[in-house]
């Protein structure tokens, strides 16, 4: 019998151990060409289950004519201190902050960590998908994620915040440059800040939900010459649109 407890003992020991291995061994590689791409995530960690079986997963495709007509509460800017680099993860360009920007929303501040770009755009507003889009990815005290997104259309006006990136722009997979132009935190962001919002997710792996997004109906411009110079280095980075599952779309 004491024999048996110990065996049993052993077993559970091990079953932690390999458990708690599991749990912190790097997620996989994902991309989004072949084998990689968006539509097999899911296949390719147990941890990215929620990109196959999420109900509030984004993308989505914001129809206007769907939307559920409320006053939204207004979102309240700081923005006191610059990027600090501009880098290339592999997946996308992004720029990393200070700490110093955040907004106040629904009686909530959050912290801006950081800004990246997809091209295409990945959210649409009835149907038109737009060149490139910006997230601004923010988190609270409790963790929670909210994710500004801002559209860029083509234009004859140079932007003049994508021409700062540029000049220090890292063209290589695990290039990260110091930004040597002052940048601050929604310096990217149109003058007319109205939005759209809705609960979503993250749009790459693990897909984990519980996002709030705020989708900002007003495009910035950019230049073709500026846009080819991102697309050149993250190609097509953009999840395809997701079912909005009966989610309620206010704006």
């Amino acid at each position: 019998m004491k024999k048996t407890m110990i065996y049993i003992l052993i077993v559970a020991l091990i079953a932690i151990f390999l458990g708690e291995g599991d749990k912190h061994k790097p997620l996989a590689h994902w991309g989004y060409n072949g084998d990689i791409s968006p539509n097999n995530w899911f296949k390719l960690d147990e941890r990215y289950n929620m990109c196959k079986d999420g109900k509030h997963q984004s993308p989505i495709n914001i129809v206007t004519d769907e939307l559920t007509n409320v006053v939204l509460e207004e979102i309240t800017y700081y923005d006191d201190s610059i990027a600090k680099s501009f880098e290339n993860n592999g997946h996308t360009l992004k720029v990393n902050f200070l700490s110093g920007n955040m907004i106040e929303y629904g009686s909530k501040e959050y912290a801006l960590k950081q800004m990246h770009f997809h091209t295409p755009s990945e959210n649409k507003i009835d149907g038109k998908t737009y060149p490139m889009e910006a997230h601004l990815v923010h988190k609270d005290s409790n963790g929670n994620i909210l994710v500004i997104a801002v559209m860029f259309e083509l234009s004859d006006d140079t932007n003049v915040i994508i021409d700062k990136l540029l000049k220090d722009l890292p063209t290589k997979k695990g290039e990260k440059n110091d930004l040597t132009s002052d940048i601050y935190g929604y310096d990217i962001l149109p003058q007319n800040k109205e939005f759209y919002t809705f609960d979503g997710s993250l749009t790459t792996p693990p897909c984990s939900e519980n996002v709030k997004w705020i989708v900002l109906k007003n495009p910035v411009n950019i230049i073709k010459t500026q846009l080819e110079e991102f697309k050149n280095i993250m190609q097509k980075n953009n999840r395809p649109i997701q079912s909005k599952n009966n989610r309620y779309i206010l704006g």
